[in-house]
Parts: structure tokens; sequence; C-alpha cells
């Protein structure tokens, strides 16, 4: 794997087509984030794979939308900035 170090190599492209993937290029919703891992976490620990409806999630309508959504999130969370601006709020 290349080694970018905290460059991002999508801001060095002039086309406007690629904005979306340059720095500050989305907009962070850690909430919605932490809503897919909860999710995810459901569906692993729920002892029916979602078989029974009620409050658990099936795996077939939901696994691939949740770990999609979990990488989009993470993406625009590291995009926007805001992991770099709440990195000081860390342990």
């Amino acid at each position: 794997m290349t080694d970018f170090g905290s460059r991002n190599p999508a801001d060095v492209l002039k086309e406007p087509m690629w904005q979306m993937f340059m720095t500050f290029g989305q907009k962070a919703n850690p909430e919605q984030l932490k809503q897919y891992v909860h999710d995810l976490l459901q569906m692993a620990t729920q002892k029916t794979a979602g078989q029974r409806g009620g409050k658990d999630l099936p795996w077939d309508e939901n696994l691939d939308m949740t770990l999609w959504g979990i990488v989009i999130e993470a993406t625009a969370l590291v995009l926007s900035g805001y992991l770099d601006e709440n990195a000081h709020n860390t342990l």
C-alpha cells in the first residue's frame, strides 16, 4: 500500500468530478456512523439471525447496507476534517 502520510491524493486533482473526495469535500455525520455501528453490533449479537422479527435486524436485508454505511460515513468523517479537529479530545 502506498504511504501518503497526511496528504490526501485527491487534493491535487483539479477536476470538479473528484471534489467529493477532496479534503473538506464532505460533511461529517458522526451520529449516523454511530447508528450504523450500533446496528452492526445488534446484528452480530442477536441470537436469531433476524429470523424472528421484532427488534431483530434481518441479516439478508441489512448487512450490506450497514457495512457500506459505515465505510461511507467513516470516509466522510475523515474527508470533512472533523476527525482532525476533534483528535485532541481523545484519551
